[in-house]
């Protein structure tokens, strides 16, 4: 339990980051040149470890029609988000992803028939009043940030798909099978739409915009799709999510020190209400420990 803790903590950490990168990227490739390329970067990374290890590649026959959906989520989520910061900022960015624990227990209700108490649906109430805060007032440098927060707002139900159809299938195969397969499957038609639109690059790439495509493919999409598997596989879709709790902090530090984005004080009131929300959506799943717990309720089981 603890090792899928730190996992979890690993990944919030490079993902909290990773909007940064994506900014810095697209200085210079085109968005979906920025999927394709840091997911086969990803993905060769992964297939380099998995070989070393002697493993199959191959997921189990059962979930192979799984993993193709997988990919395609994948892929989808990847170019929703990257296009999302083309327009919004990174501050508002981590902010409005810390509403996909409320999005995946919802899911979880509905498609998983997870009970949740009169507080947890409290919660969704207050973390989506926190997301119209957050996307209704827009900084005047940014015209079209308000189609960057909807871009945004829409990759948490992608990803809250992605959690909840995956948890079995890492659960029989491993983390790391599943996120190579993902990765790997994703850029198959990122690629051949890029290549045949000749969206890899929309500029001479930079040594800022190459470093940032590193970053993004080995530890964002190889590292931190490992670790976030493996987490996913002892933790469960919702108690894994609650981890996001924290991505907002690293965001807003990660913008404050390389990027002078706009803030504005929607996001000191919007931002927070969708914070609380999330935590009293986890409270509203804590019957038995349930798999929404809050990070201190993981913790505490192993004190």
């Amino acid at each position: 339990m603890r090792k899928a803790v730190l996992q979890a903590l690993i990944v919030t950490l490079i993902w909290g980051v990773s909007f940064l990168a994506i900014r810095i990227a697209l200085e210079a490739a085109a968005p979906l040149g920025v999927v394709w390329m840091r997911n086969a970067l990803g993905a060769t990374v992964l297939f380099a470890i998995l070989r070393a290890r002697g493993g199959p590649l191959l997921p189990e026959k059962q979930d192979r029609g799984r993993v193709l959906v997988l990919g395609a989520l994948m892929a989808a989520h990847m170019l929703i988000q990257t296009l999302s910061m083309r327009f919004t900022t990174t501050m508002r960015a981590g902010w409005i992803v810390a509403f996909i624990p409320a999005v995946i227990a919802v899911g979880a209700r509905l498609f998983l028939k997870q009970r949740m108490r009169a507080v947890g649906w409290f919660g969704i109430a207050v973390a989506t009043s926190g997301v119209f805060v957050l996307t209704a007032t827009r900084p005047d440098q940014l015209a079209n940030v308000g189609l960057g927060d909807q871009l945004m707002l829409l990759s948490t139900l992608t990803w809250a798909s992605y959690s909840l159809v995956s948890t079995s299938a890492v659960q029989r195969n491993g983390g790391l099978r599943i996120a190579f397969a993902a990765l790997a499957l994703s850029v198959v038609p990122t690629a051949a739409i890029a290549t045949a639109l000749g969206q890899t690059w929309q500029s001479e790439p930079t040594v800022r915009a190459v470093l940032a495509l590193l970053f993004l493919g080995v530890c964002a999409s190889a590292v931190a799709m490992w670790l976030f598997s493996s987490a996913l596989a002892v933790l469960g879709p919702e108690r894994t999510a609650s981890f996001q709790y924290l991505q907002p902090f690293v965001t807003l530090a990660a913008s404050f020190a390389f990027l002078a984005e706009p803030f504005t004080p929607a996001q000191f009131l919007g931002g927070p209400l969708v914070l609380a929300g999330v935590w009293f959506v986890q409270r509203g799943k804590r019957e038995a420990p349930a798999p929404g717990a809050p990070i201190g309720a993981v913790l505490g089981q192993r004190r």
